[in-house]
């Protein structure tokens, strides 16, 4: 399946994403934004979308 939507973090926001996820532990809408951004990111993990669902 070819990804929607392509995922590009800068060191700066990848930090940033990293720093929320562990300052905010827990089930929050703001930490689970994170998470996928962090495991969509395209120099990270590079999950296929319906991974991510």
């Amino acid at each position: 399946m070819i990804k929607k939507y392509i995922v590009r973090l800068c060191d700066e926001e990848r930090q940033l994403c990293t720093e929320i996820v562990r300052k905010y532990k827990g089930i929050s809408q703001k930490v689970r934004r994170e998470q996928i951004l962090l495991k969509a990111d395209a120099d990270g993990p590079a999950w296929t979308d319906v991974n991510i669902c």
